[in-house]
């Protein structure tokens, strides 16, 4: 088997556990604050918030710092730093006392992540150009099965075994992961062993014994490419946005269903509609990522991105569950054809000694995305309803298509220069 084939079946297996992992905790935060001593509901909604949102604040910042720490010493490494990390805070969460004892680790957790980010560099590496898009298609369905039932499983493990010991669960899942990586995936590339020291060690003008020489061309840095192709900004500015929209949508998808006076089993109705535009997206991601390599990934981002907008318009104003899951799950094979597309273009517009850092600054905009737009779409449906929610995110996806369409030509030439 190609190396980088088995690199993929592996890596699919760790995303899947590692977001299977994380997803587990997410069901009964709330009700593992009052646990820790916060009884009452709306004081201990908002602890829940603000130890949700620490991690993805904590991601946006540190994401560029390992970003040059895979650069430099491989996508392998950085994560087995992150997987190996994150079991251990996050099962060090089923021991805390107090809601700051978890907020200090969630912040934690946060600096500790970048599994998937460095999964999806090396596989943009290691894999040929032709089967760049279905390879980071078939990845992304790794993380979303994840996401599908990782909120289940957290639930079922709670009621059954408490909230404390669904936590060591949840580390278990990562070391998993983790031991997967460590013990089968390869890269291709030679990289310099790990030295703590050298993490603060300024890279010199030149190596030792170059002086006087006629050297190659000097390693380009991040600074240079973004000056080089700055539509790679425009793709950074897609990812914010998308994150933004969804998340701006996610947390009220509940209230959203209870509004619609359904007699019985709101819970499992609001979760089957969260686990309907998974699965679209799941079963896309593969089909979209090959057709992305044969027509081109620019191509497939903006046709998602339009029906997208086309179909969050009747969700602001369906009053039946059903019809939602529906309209739900059409959004999600749509969303298929936008993480693996931007991921291909980053990839085909990047040097391969800068990948690491391009790929982790859009993790820092994706996290970005998550913690505005769930501010953003819990004010705007507190203050004017939730279906101006959707009208004003299928509106943002048309703008994002706009954006885009003006970026397209130089996308293109820089894609070819690229490839030159």
């Amino acid at each position: 088997m190609e190396a980088w084939k088995r690199n993929l079946y592996i890596l699919w297996f760790g995303s899947f556990f590692v977001s299977i992992g994380i997803g587990m905790i997410v069901p009964f935060l709330p009700l593992y604050v009052q646990e820790l001593g916060i009884h009452d509901v709306k004081e201990a909604a908002l602890w829940a918030a603000v130890i949700f949102g620490i991690n993805h604040v904590m991601i946006a910042l540190v994401s560029p710092f390992w970003g040059k720490f895979s650069d430099k010493y491989g996508q392998k490494k950085s994560m087995l730093r992150s997987g190996f990390g994150m079991a251990f805070v996050i099962a060090a969460m089923g021991l805390v006392g107090t809601p700051v004892h978890l907020l200090l680790l969630r912040a934690l957790f946060g600096v500790m992540n970048g599994f998937q980010t460095s999964a999806v560099a090396l596989m943009a590496m290691e894999t040929p150009k032709e089967q760049v898009g279905k390879a980071l298609g078939t990845l992304q369905t790794g993380l979303v099965s994840g996401q599908l039932f990782g909120p289940l499983l957290g639930g079922v493990l709670a009621e059954w075994l408490g909230m404390r010991n669904s936590f060591f669960f949840t580390g278990f899942f990562i070391l998993v992961a983790s031991i997967l990586v460590l013990l089968g995936v390869q890269e291709t590339k030679q990289y310099p062993p790990f030295k703590l020291s050298s993490l603060f060690q300024k890279n010199s003008a030149s190596a030792p014994g170059t002086q006087g020489k006629a050297a190659a061309a000097p390693k380009l840095q991040f600074g240079d490419v973004m000056k080089q192709s700055p539509v790679i900004v425009t793709l950074f500015a897609s990812t914010f946005l998308i994150a933004l929209s969804f998340q701006s949508i996610s947390p009220i998808i509940t209230l959203y269903v209870k509004s619609m006076h359904i007699e019985n089993h709101i819970e499992i109705m609001a979760g089957l509609i969260f686990a309907s535009s998974a699965l679209g997206t799941m079963i896309a991601s593969p089909f979209l990522g090959r057709i992305g390599d044969k027509y081109g990934h620019l191509r497939v981002l903006l046709i998602s991105l339009m029906l997208i907008a086309v179909l969050y318009i009747p969700q602001a104003s369906v009053d039946n569950a059903w019809v939602l899951m529906g309209l739900r799950f059409l959004s999600g094979l749509c969303v298929g054809g936008l993480v693996p597309s931007i991921s291909s273009l980053l990839r085909a517009m990047t040097p391969i000694s800068l990948q690491g850092s391009v790929f982790a600054y859009n993790t820092s905009a994706n996290s970005a995305g998550n913690v505005i737009g769930a501010l953003f779409g819990g004010v705007m449906a507190s203050n004017f309803g939730i279906p101006i929610v959707f009208h004003i995110i299928s509106g943002v996806f048309v703008l994002h298509f706009v954006m885009l369409i003006v970026q397209a030509r130089k996308m293109n030439r820089t894609i070819k220069e690229a490839e030159l």
